[in-house]
Order: structure tokens, then sequence, then C-alpha cells
């Protein structure tokens, strides 16, 4: 349609580069933004991998305290048993 009235000398030139220059930002200003929401979505990915691996730490040292705490009373019941006996 473009290439019909230009050879017609309906559009200007100036215009039709005008029209394709403010295209053009349209386009790197939609990719802009994209590259922008795709970079959040991943440092997202990343703290919720991070926060998922210190949960599971968490979990572990959880059960490593209590089975050292159980060990203790377990010890300390020992003893009291060799001091009654």
């Amino acid at each position: 349609m473009f290439c019909v009235f230009f050879y017609l000398g309906a559009l200007d030139p100036a215009s039709i580069l005008e029209q394709i220059e403010l295209e053009v930002y349209k386009v790197k200003e939609e990719a802009f933004s994209r590259k922008e929401i795709l970079e959040k979505v991943e440092k997202w990915l990343s703290a919720r991998e991070e926060e998922e691996w210190l949960e599971q730490y968490n979990m572990v040292a959880l059960v490593v305290m209590y089975t050292c705490h159980t060990c203790h009373l377990a010890s300390r019941v020992m003893i009291m048993i060799d001091f009654l006996g």
C-alpha cells in the first residue's frame, strides 16, 4: 500500500521515514520493557531458589539439634543410672 502511494507521490518520503523511525522506537521500547520483566522474573526465581535452600538447611539443622539434644539427655540418663547403680 505504501509503495503505491509513494510512487504516485501521495506520500512524502520524510513522512514515511518519520513513521518508520517511530515504529522502530516503539519496538525498541517494547523489547527493553520485556527485557526488564525477564530480569525481574529471573531475580525472583533466584531468590525463591535461595529461600527453598534456606528452608531445607533450617530443617536439617533442626533435626541435628534435636538429635544432639536427645543424645545429651540419653547421656545424662546413663550417668544418673551409673551414679545410682
